[in-house]
């Protein structure tokens, strides 16, 4: 009687364990708002597989969807054996497929298994992978009589619709792609970004790419602002790109940003999906491009190697001078 106790702690054990990593999965897929991280997710990682457009806002849902479910349905002891755990396990071994085509190829980036909220490689994610299917396979053999099975089908089948019709609800799919490709269709010219700011191309200017409620963006934006009042007439006029995180034109957040560097500027809101492929694709918040003429000059982006430096911005200015 005690073996099996301890096995049934054991098992509830590994259960709660696989069906918090889903829930983290799911959850950081939408962070740091479900908007940017699911349109994030569906640029960054669905698209650099060859997945774009509605099918990708339909499989990122249902992705996350799937995750959720399976969090749930390990907690509850309907068709364990049988269905549960061996749709689980037969998840996991088709994502560590594709990780392993990824490291058998090289690549060694975020692989989006959990968002941007923890970056992990490819190789990485395989083995926390492997170690969660290890330990599923223990409650169907080692382990199996810890496991209570009841078998009633409705619950799953009731979970699963629910949680997958949650997600097209809570996470509407916006617009369509045509703001996008209008975008892609009008570059070209003396400046792709003339589409927002006509005057982009004219003299030298400063253009932004922030989210209004990132941290890194704001101060990035204050120390652009005291640079204006220490060098006024040197540093060029801002013009700022918005993402709209919260997808209702952030005004009341774009309004707190401005309060926040003590100045306004020049700006555009754009949508998550007309933002990410000019420039969240590839590269992370906050940017700041100097522009002569609209020929890029230094552009910085990020908070590692390549993050904003006044002192750099200062020095290409004065070139023109």
């Amino acid at each position: 009687m005690s073996t099996n106790n301890n096995h049934k702690y054991i098992v509830w054990g590994i259960r709660i364990f696989v069906a918090a990593l889903f829930v983290l999965s799911a959850v950081a897929k939408l962070w740091p708002s479900p908007t940017l991280g699911i349109g994030t997710f569906e640029a960054k990682y669905l698209g650099g597989m060859g997945i774009e457009g509605t099918f990708a806002k339909v499989l990122s849902r249902l992705l996350i969807g799937l995750e959720f479910t399976l969090a749930v349905l390990l907690l509850l002891p309907f068709y364990l054996k049988k269905v549960v755990i061996p749709a689980t396990i037969g998840l996991l071994g088709v994502f560590s497929i594709h990780l392993l085509i990824q490291v058998a190829s090289g690549e060694s980036g975020n692989c989006g298994c959990f968002g941007e909220l923890i970056p992990m490689s490819p190789l990485q994610s395989v083995i926390k992978n492997i170690i969660a299917i290890g330990l599923l396979i223990l409650p169907l053999t080692k382990f199996k009589d810890g496991l209570e099975d009841k078998k009633n089908l409705n619950p799953i089948l009731l979970i699963g619709l629910s949680v997958a019709l949650l997600m097209f609800v809570l996470i509407p799919q916006g617009g369509n792609s045509t703001e996008t490709e209008t975008v892609e269709i009008e570059k070209g010219g003396e400046s792709e970004f003339e589409v927002y700011f006509e005057d982009i191309a004219q003299g030298n200017k400063l253009l932004c790419f922030f989210s209004p409620t990132c941290e890194h963006c704001m101060a990035t934006g204050k120390a652009l602002t005291e640079l204006k009042k220490k060098y006024p007439g040197l540093i060029p006029e801002i013009r700022i790109l918005f993402m709209d995180e919260v997808g209702n034109g952030s005004e009341e957040e774009v309004a707190k940003f401005f309060e926040f560097i003590g100045a306004e500027y020049t700006y555009k809101v754009l949508s998550v999906e007309e933002f990410i492929p000019i420039f969240f694709a590839e590269y992370n918040f906050p940017g700041v491009k100097y522009l002569y003429n609209g020929e890029e000059r230094i552009f910085f982006e990020g908070i590692e190697d390549n993050e904003f430096d006044a002192d750099k911005l200062l020095e290409e200015i004065k070139r023109e001078y």
